[in-house]
């Protein structure tokens, strides 16, 4: 009461003795009481202040129960901080979640920090670090708290996080291999390192990283580590199984942990390297095809005009062998059919080749007679000492034509008969069913290869072999290596082999032989041997009739008109669609003579009006290619003749037309 009413002493007033020596000591007491309360009430302001003006709230509990709290937390909380005295404050503001953490710290008596997520009295969430510390009260135990709002830390913190490990995603996406290396040695890894070398990640660390680079690229690497240089290069390692790998390297100099380090992001190229070699050989193959293709049709073109000529040459001929004349001129003229019917066979090949050649509709054709009959035709060109072994798996059969197939197996024997230069050697002929063809039918000429039910037909040598500049023209026509080939007969083999949707692959070397695979589409076995049929000789006894060549070729149609007309017929010609149309108006006719290919109205839409305009009279259809169906309908043509023919020939396609009519 003393102090705080304060003690005066009137001038006045005397003390004196025991009196005095009492007053004294009380105005003694009663002086440091006030010193005492000035200083206590001069720390209270401070820790006020201090309380106030801290950026943490703090908070004091015993066992759970706040007994203090400073004027931060209550902001912190949204609160007053009156409100936050009591036991309810820990409960209802720290996160369920969290709570049973925060209870065994207390309990424990753990001190440091540690981060919770707390509840505001207005139920808004925050991320809230706690750094505790055990203390007194007097003498009571106490627990202090200081609490930080830290969302906005924590936010910068996931964010740099999301961004660390997108980071990292991008550069496993873009990489396969992350190497981070400190003086040459390996400290740090990154990626499918067991996957990409084979090896295991404690196999590399703290090695140099030379000791996974081949030789040849060791110096390259030591100079990009040694000179510290950034950018991109290539480079080739090793595998623990010893493969060389393609690999190309960026490097950049950065750090980790605060020490220099050099980065390097490595991606491995033996995918890229596969498809880069695999795009090469499929453009190869097309630019081989294409130039094949151009040459198909080059060679289809010459056959088609040489066929015209040799209409007229050899009907020419034979109507003058039809004449009176000298002996020596009939063997001139014999000469001329003579040379003429070997014309005819090369332009057959050439038709071949281009695919346009004629071919039988397709039948199942068991390969071992095929080859049976092959051995009857090739035994008179075998020489003394060569073997010709066969190999045929029972019940092989293909679809396709007898006749062209066994023109591309006669030839390919032929020409592995010839490889062996007359010597001791050995050709060997095999045919089995496959429905995986092997991976060397990716670079094979003709039909794509796919899975599916095919015949493998093998033709191999051990002859003097090809090499590679031969081996990548042997298809072109008039190409060969033989003084007296004409270079139609593989040509020709390509042609058929593509009209039977099959495949063809040549393998050679010089010195060790060739072997020429053929995929051919199988077929069921025949239950019985096919009959051969029998060819019926041309009638020449045909009764004449009135008759309208259509051709553009003038030699073509002065040589029908002489022959025809020798023989009793009416011949009305016309040299293309128009005339045709023309000459069918002005008269009728018994039958109509129509060549395919014409410039303006060609043959298959000439024949489509013609039918159009009611007119029902026999149609023989020629052509120096080989008749397409699809372009023509049903029963609108009653027969067909592949130039050149002769004058037999000629009257037998007149003669099928009017009966079929």
């Amino acid at each position: 009461m003393l102090a705080e009413r304060g003690i005066a002493f009137a001038p006045e007033l005397t003390v004196e003795g025991e009196e005095a020596e009492f007053v004294r000591a009380l105005l003694r007491v009663a002086a440091r009481y006030e010193e005492d309360a000035k200083a206590a009430e001069q720390v209270r302001e401070r820790m006020d202040m201090l309380s106030s003006a801290s950026f943490e709230g703090i908070l004091v509990h015993e066992d759970g129960v706040v007994i203090d709290v400073n004027a931060r937390l209550g902001e912190l909380l949204r609160a007053d901080p009156r409100d936050l005295l009591g036991p309810e404050t820990m409960p209802t503001a720290v996160a369920p979640e969290d709570l049973p953490g925060v209870l065994e710290r207390v309990a424990s008596g753990y001190e440091g920090p540690y981060v919770i997520t707390g509840i505001r009295r207005d139920g808004s969430r925050f991320r809230a670090e706690f750094l505790s510390k055990q203390g007194k009260l007097g003498d009571r135990p106490v627990r202090i708290a200081a609490v930080r709002d830290v969302s906005e830390r924590e936010r910068t913190l996931e964010l740099l996080r999301e961004s660390e490990k997108r980071f990292k995603d991008l550069t496993e996406t873009a990489f396969d291999l992350c190497v981070a290396s400190r003086d040459g040695l390996v400290v740090e890894l990154r990626g499918s390192l067991e996957r990409f070398l084979g090896y295991e990640p404690a196999e590399v660390l703290g090695r140099p990283v030379v000791d996974f680079v081949a030789p040849a690229a060791r110096l390259m690497t030591e100079q990009a580590l040694g000179g510290r240089m950034e950018g991109a290069y290539f480079s080739t390692l090793l595998s623990k199984q010893g493969e060389a790998v393609p690999v190309e390297v960026i490097g950049v100099n950065s750090s980790l942990d605060g020490v220099p380090t050099r980065m390097a992001g490595v991606r491995d190229l033996r995918l890229i390297r596969r498809i880069e070699a695999e795009r090469w050989q499929l453009q190869h193959q097309v630019e081989r095809m294409q130039r094949l293709d151009s040459l198909g049709l080059l060679a289809g073109g010459i056959a088609h005009d040489f066929n015209n000529l040799l209409v007229g040459v050899i009907g020419n001929a034979e109507l003058l062998l039809m004449s009176p004349v000298a002996p020596d001129t009939r063997e001139l003229l014999t000469g001329i059919l003579s040379a003429g019917k070997r014309a005819t066979d090369l332009t057959r090949r050439l038709l071949a080749y281009s695919g346009r050649g004629e071919v039988a509709p397709p039948s199942a054709l068991d390969v071992g007679e095929l080859i049976s009959d092959l051995d009857s035709l090739v035994s008179s060109a075998r020489a003394k000492g060569i073997v010709i072994a066969t190999t045929i798996e029972a019940g092989v059969a293909v679809m396709g034509d007898r006749t062209t197939l066994l023109q591309v197996l006669l030839n390919l024997s032929t020409n592995a008969i010839d490889a062996l230069e007359s010597t001791r050697g050995r050709v060997e002929i095999r045919a089995r069913r496959v429905s995986q063809p092997d991976a060397r039918f990716d670079d094979a000429i003709g039909a794509t290869v796919r899975p599916g039910n095919w015949v493998l037909l093998e033709v191999e040598d051990d002859g003097v072999g090809m090499d590679e500049l031969t081996k990548a023209r042997i298809f072109e026509p008039f190409f060969s290596t033989k003084e007296r080939g004409h270079g139609l007969g593989l040509a020709a083999c390509l042609g058929i082999l593509r009209g039977h949707r099959g495949a063809l692959h040549v393998e050679s070397a010089p010195g060790k032989g060739s072997c020429f695979s053929l995929l051919l589409p199988a077929a069921e076995p025949r239950a019985e041997p096919a009959e051969r049929k029998s060819v019926r000789p041309a009638p020449l006894d045909v009764e004449p009739c009135s008759v309208l060549v259509v051709d553009d070729h003038p030699m073509v149609r002065a040589q029908m008109r002489r022959s025809l007309e020798l023989r009793g017929f009416i011949v009305v010609d016309a040299e293309d669609g128009q005339s045709c149309l023309d000459r069918l108006e002005q008269r009728a006719v018994d039958l109509i003579l129509l060549d395919m290919t014409m410039p303006g109205l060609a043959g298959p839409d000439l024949l489509r009006t013609i039918r159009s305009r009611g007119v029902r009279v026999p149609v023989v259809l020629t052509s120096g290619y080989t008749l397409s169906a699809e372009a023509l309908e049903a029963g609108s043509f009653q027969a067909f003749l592949q130039k050149p023919y002769g004058i037999g020939e000629l009257l037998a396609a007149i003669e099928r037309a009017r009966r079929a009519a």
